[in-house]
Parts: structure tokens; C-alpha cells; sequence
């Protein structure tokens, strides 16, 4: 479980790396696009990664079963460093005026990822059944839109 979110959390961090960078941020104009280019390169995983995602499944589905510091490890290995990471991002965003988050990058953060990937999920049974490109673009078009609804920086 830890080797396997030890992969994709690296990859995650290059896509979020290669799409947002603190030390330079976007212009404001572009920031909805960069923020789409992350929301992609995450939802993408799922199909990257099946093997990742069909181990994830057996995770969520088998919880009651998995001793909590199993389950802590592997949150540890994978998802936490990415949130933590991602939070990062979107603080140094709210520093430049990008984003305004309410003073909880981490609350942002768990909603930019519920957003543009929770829907997604569910309905692909973590990439099991994927969705169409333009099903999928859809959805995370409509997360990104309706994230920076509430985090956009007043203009």
C-alpha cells in the first residue's frame, strides 16, 4: 500500500508541479486555466494508475478491516503529502492576491479536490467504468468554475 502511494503521490507532485509553481505564479487571467490543467493531471491518475486506484477501492471498501495505523501509513505515504503540498500551493496563490482562502488553505484544498475529482470517482468506481474526455472535462470545468466561485480573490 505505501509503495504503491509513494508512486502516484510522486507523480502527483510533478503534474502539481508542472502546472502551478508558488515561486511563479500565474497572471490572474490564467489562473482558471492552470488550475483546470491541475484538475485534469489529477482525474488522469485514475486511468494512469489503475492498478493504484484498484487497490484504493479495496482500501475504502475494506476500512473496518485494516488496522488504523495501516491505514494511517498509507494515508501518510500518499494522499496527506499531496494535500499538504497542494495547500502550499493555494497559500502562496491567496499571498499573491490569486485566491482569497478565507484563512484555511487546507479547507481550500480539501474542496479543490472534492470538486474536480469526487464526482468522477464515484461515478467511475475510481476509474473502473471512465467516463467520456468530454464528460470527464466537464465535470472538472464545472469543479474549477465553482471552486473559484468561493476562493477567487475579489477584483
Amino acid at each position: 500500500m505505501q509503495w504503491s502511494a509513494g508512486q502516484v503521490r510522486d507523480e502527483q507532485l510533478v503534474r502539481l508541479r508542472k502546472c502551478l509553481d508558488p515561486q511563479r505564479p500565474p497572471r490572474p487571467e490564467d489562473l482558471e486555466r492552470d488550475l483546470l490543467a491541475l484538475a485534469r493531471a489529477r482525474v488522469a491518475l485514475m486511468t494512469d494508475f489503475r492498478d493504484h486506484f484498484s487497490l484504493v477501492r479495496h482500501i475504502h471498501g475494506e476500512a473496518g478491516h485494516v488496522p488504523p495505523e495501516v491505514l494511517d501509513a498509507w494515508q501518510e505515504a500518499g494522499p496527506r503529502r499531496v494535500s499538504r503540498e497542494l495547500t502550499v500551493v493555494l497559500a502562496a496563490l491567496a499571498d499573491h492576491g490569486l485566491l482569497d482562502v478565507h484563512g484555511d488553505p487546507a479547507q481550500a484544498t480539501a474542496h479543490f479536490m472534492v470538486l474536480i475529482s469526487a464526482e468522477i470517482a464515484q461515478r467511475s468506481y475510481w476509474g473502473v467504468i471512465p467516463l467520456s474526455p468530454e464528460e470527464t472535462d466537464r465535470i472538472t470545468a464545472v469543479g474549477v468554475q465553482t471552486f473559484l466561485r468561493a476562493y477567487g480573490a475579489a477584483r
